[in-house]
């Protein structure tokens, strides 16, 4: 099985559940983990990787209920007119698309009354814009809310890692359903 995952998270020294998740899914999975934050401008090569896959999955942490900016700047370089979008089409059409969210916030706080205002399937459809628009199959999101290990923010570094296993287990599983 040929999956492609695509980490956004900008430095994963500084992170717990990112770096949990892709560890145990280096572990469990022959999968392809890519960064866009080691992106070296290579589109050509960048955009095989994409067509190769027979899924993507889609890795990051929310900031400011959408994906950081080195995933924002690799969508930028590698959906170019011509390959993701344009009058011929997009060469991505049909390939399945999986995210993969952590979000330090609850679920609670992703509403019109919460702390973020709106739910985040709002948010939701600005950051699923340009893998819609290269005609990709999103088969599934998986969020894991409540993913704070930082104490000062009254997170908590051992639930942060039992959390980052059961979401491992939600995208293998998610994966696993639409593969074969």
């Amino acid at each position: 099985m040929n999956v492609l995952v695509i980490n956004g998270h900008p430095n994963l020294d500084k992170s717990f559940a990112n770096a949990e998740i892709l560890k145990l899914l280096a572990q469990r999975c022959d999968w392809q983990i890519a960064h866009a934050a080691d992106f070296a401008g290579d589109i050509k090569a960048e955009q095989q990787r994409l067509l190769d896959a027979e899924l993507v999955v889609v890795q990051f942490p929310l900031y400011w209920s959408t994906f950081p900016s080195v995933m924002k700047e690799w969508i930028d370089d590698v959906f170019t007119y011509g390959f993701a979008f344009g009058p011929e089409g997009s060469q991505l059409k049909g390939k399945k698309l999986l995210f993969s969210i952590t979000a330090g916030a609850t679920a609670e706080s992703y509403s019109e009354s919460g702390f973020n205002f709106m739910p985040l399937e709002c948010y939701q459809r600005a950051f699923e814009h340009a893998f819609k628009a290269a005609e990709m199959n999103i088969i599934d999101t998986v969020v894991t809310f409540e993913m704070n290990a930082i104490p000062e923010e009254g997170g908590d570094v051992d639930k942060t890692i039992s959390l980052a296993h059961q979401h491992v287990d939600q995208i293998i599983n998610a994966v696993n359903a639409h593969i074969g």
